[in-house]
């Protein structure tokens, strides 16, 4: 059987300081992976390089990869977001890769928001991220993904997913977190143990260094965040050294995205999600 071509594309966007405001210092494309810059209206503060990746290929199966890198050098302001939910298709055999490595200089902040993968049945993906902090950087990192799409009544019955973080500060090793789920049968995905009737997940890390203080209070401002949601949403939010972490599950991405509206604005000083979530 033939099959298409595999997609082998990266790009790499980095931000610099000049003038009081932040704007492109550096920007490579290659293959399907494509960054453009929305225009944003103007504002009293100092606003974000709003940077949003596509992939002109509309997805990813077997075998195909994509590198994303991005960059905030010192003092600057990087937020990367995606178009719109990137797809992985069923599999032919081997993985999908998806590799994201971010570099945050000194007194820079970088938001690494893209919006959901969603899941398809036989898809096999490998995800790493990877982010390197100097001692004064902020980050804030979101990653979801979806179970099939429940308007179209998909079922998951088949499915393996490796998704890899590591959070690196001054070279040492800060956060690390793996997320393995392999699957051959539907039952297995919706028992207890696993996802239960849940069928979106999410994960949210900000790094920063704020006092311990104020690390704890925006932990309870999450967990009151998520009292109107009990129903239909499942949250986990620590305080640890240096760094908060949030973990989501939800019983849809309709709510799982209700619920990180409003938690991406707390963690993010205020500022609402980027506007090509609302798309």
């Amino acid at each position: 059987m033939n099959y298409r071509q595999r997609i082998d594309a990266r790009a790499h966007i980095s931000s610099k300081y000049v003038d009081k405001k932040s704007s492109i210092d550096e920007l490579y494309q290659q293959g399907s992976a494509r960054i453009r810059f929305p225009s944003i209206a103007p504002s009293a503060q100092p606003s974000a390089l709003q940077a949003v990746l596509i992939n002109t290929a509309g997805g990813l199966t077997g075998d195909d990869r994509i590198h994303w890198q991005g960059t905030a050098h010192a003092y600057s302001h990087l937020s990367i977001s995606t178009a719109a939910c990137e797809k992985i298709y069923r599999s032919h055999g081997p993985d999908a890769h998806q590799q994201t490595t971010l570099q945050v200089a000194n007194n820079a902040r970088l938001e690494w928001l893209p919006q959901e993968a969603i899941l398809f049945d036989g898809s096999r993906l490998s995800r790493t991220l990877n982010v390197e902090l100097e001692t004064s950087s902020e980050a804030l990192l979101v990653e979801s993904l979806v179970f099939g799409r429940q308007a179209m009544q998909e079922q998951i019955d088949n499915i393996a997913i490796h998704d890899r973080w590591r959070i690196y500060r001054n070279d040492r090793l800060l956060h690390a977190e793996d997320f393995r789920l392999n699957s051959q049968d539907h039952s297995d995905i919706q028992s207890p143990c696993i996802m239960h009737h849940h069928r979106a997940v999410s994960t949210l890390v900000l790094v920063n260094n704020r006092s311990s203080e104020w690390l704890h209070n925006t932990v309870q401002q999450i967990r009151q965040l998520a009292k109107p949601f009990l129903q239909c949403v499942d949250v986990g939010a620590s305080a640890l050294p240096h760094r908060l972490v949030v973990r989501v599950l939800a019983t849809d991405s309709y709510h799982l995205r209700n619920f990180l509206l409003p938690c991406v604005s707390v963690l993010n000083d205020g500022r609402s999600v980027p506007t090509v979530w609302n798309v």
